[in-house]
């Protein structure tokens, strides 16, 4: 049998960079990954054990499109801070950072096989779980799904119900069809995302060498350096359910299970209003932060998550 990774000889998977690539741009500052292989490719994921040694409570976070698992981990630093006994899991999703990209369409059913497996790997049955941006929208869906497998559910500044009315005529042409037009269609899609141009700020080398996520370069980096990320961004984008959710969202907040939002002020992706109407009841709202809450105020989220935890 040959020793060849599984997405050396997988023709329908786009291979992540290196870890040793990711190095010598970050450092190694940053938690090690473990990689976990299947049919779809490769998953990277990023394990924070317990701070006090005994584990107390088992945590997965789900990060959001375009910026990779490590731009939670200030919040999972938070969490573990007040609650020394929680084993935090982080992990990139599929065409994010050192995870793999698979060439098919990046629906919900392709993330929550990378959430069984990364469960399974872990020889967790359930945990509490925490979705960021599109995150929060596959939480959304796993948690219906699988309700077994969630302690309590998380939605952080949750994405789905993106209002078609901030697309760009062509944007909105393009998702709707795209054939032969796919690198216009990326093209397009990606400084949406951005609110304009990347721009990646001028001392982050220093900032990323004292330990802090620097969400801009790792944007620019996966930009460069991952051949399947944009393609996986723009499945996500018109796939994954980043817009027109409302039923599953609905049907989520009726889960008889531990659950709560929490979303920044000032976000043009979702608002405490719509997540009233559609059912949710716990909503809580950062003043004066954006769409990028669990990384411009991660201990103000913590408290708020930490709170609904130990009800």
């Amino acid at each position: 049998m040959s020793d060849l990774p599984i997405q050396q000889k997988n023709k329908d998977v786009i291979p992540a960079p290196s870890y040793e690539s990711f190095v010598s741009q970050f450092g190694d500052a940053f938690p090690k990954p473990e990689f976990l292989e299947s049919d779809l490719g490769k998953t990277a994921v990023y394990q924070l054990p317990p701070p006090s040694g005994q584990l107390t409570r088992r945590v997965l976070m789900i990060h959001g499109l375009n910026t990779p698992a490590l731009g939670l981990l200030p919040l999972a630093k938070e969490l573990q801070s007040l609650d020394p006994g929680a084993h935090v899991v982080l992990f990139d999703l599929w065409g994010h950072a050192l995870s793999s990209s698979p060439k098919l369409p990046h629906r919900a059913h392709i993330f929550e096989s990378q959430i069984y497996q990364v469960l399974g790997f872990m020889q967790w049955t359930s945990a509490h779980m925490l979705g960021h941006s599109f995150g929060g929208s596959m939480l959304t869906q796993f948690a219906q799904r699988n309700p077994w497998a969630v302690l309590s559910a998380t939605l952080l500044a949750p994405a789905g119900m993106l209002s078609e009315d901030l697309f760009s005529d062509k944007l909105r042409g393009l998702l709707k069809d795209s054939t032969d037009r796919e690198a216009e269609k990326i093209a397009v899609v990606l400084p949406f995302l951005e609110g304009g141009p990347l721009v990646v700020p001028s001392d982050w080398q220093e900032r990323v060498k004292r330990g802090e996520v620097v969400a801009e370069a790792l944007r620019e980096w996966e930009l460069k350096e991952h051949k399947g990320y944009a393609q996986s961004v723009s499945s996500m984008f018109r796939e994954g359910n980043v817009y027109g959710c409302e039923d599953y969202f609905h049907r989520f907040a009726q889960l008889p299970l531990k659950k709560l939002a929490v979303l920044g002020e000032t976000d043009v992706i979702i608002d405490k209003n719509t997540l009233l109407r559609l059912g949710m009841e716990d909503v809580h709202v950062v003043p004066r932060h954006g769409h990028a809450v669990v990384r411009t105020a991660p201990g103000d989220v913590a408290r708020i998550v930490y709170e609904m935890w130990t009800q």
